[in-house]
């Protein structure tokens, strides 16, 4: 998150997470963004996020992030922006939609049974030929059924996303970037072997939304 809101052609970063020591870290990591926490103003509803982090072209929101994809599109855009809080370049009344989304540790974090509802989300809050950037776990081979399906991280392999993004009506292309050997040294081994999991694997997706608004 730092290096794209570092990077000019980018004009705002916003990140979720649930944890607010996770935040708060971040914000101390990197002065540079001048990252400083503010209340949810009275106009966004007080139970979808506990505090928001406001700084240089980034916002990090604290709370649940299906409480942000249910939001409809002018309220989700108080909270991106902050509401009348803080300043921004952004019209609050303006329907919000993300040029792209990078998910590093959100599919592989929901409960199975929510992964549908999930994808759907994305392609609400994502602009027609926009791009998702999807990252997940894949537990391969393991020792037990309750080994794969033991989470989070959750296991989702190649196959899973591929029926998963492709019955989304907003999707244009799944596309398989890169997979990555995650057990490469043995203290990761000996951990996962713990877990009944023999071979982990890391695979990087590129989803591609379709240009036309029809989903």
């Amino acid at each position: 998150m730092a290096y794209l809101a570092s990077n000019p052609k980018v004009s705002h970063v916003v990140g979720i997470d649930i944890i607010k020591q996770a935040a708060e870290e971040f914000a101390e990591d990197h002065p540079t963004l001048s990252l400083k926490e503010f209340q949810p103003s009275e106009s966004c509803d007080a139970t979808s996020s506990n505090s928001i982090f406001h700084g240089d072209d980034i916002t990090i929101i604290v709370g649940d992030l299906f409480n942000l994809l249910q939001m409809e599109s002018d309220e989700r855009s108080k909270y991106v922006t902050l509401g009348s809080t803080v300043s921004t370049e952004y019209d609050g009344s303006t329907s919000y939609l993300f040029d792209s989304i990078y998910d590093r540790a959100s599919m592989v974090a929901i409960n199975p049974s929510l992964r549908n509802d999930y994808a759907t989300y994305m392609g609400d809050i994502l602009r027609p030929g926009g791009v998702m950037l999807l990252v997940t776990i894949d537990r391969r081979k393991v020792t037990n059924d309750a080994s794969k399906s033991d989470g989070p991280p959750f296991s989702i392999d190649e196959s899973g996303v591929r029926q998963l993004y492709e019955s989304q009506g907003w999707v244009d292309t799944v596309e398989l970037l890169e997979e990555v050997d995650d057990l490469t040294t043995d203290d990761d081994k000996k951990r996962w072997e713990k877990k009944g999991v023999l071979e982990l694997h890391e695979l990087v997706f590129v989803i591609r939304k379709k240009t036309s608004e029809s989903k």
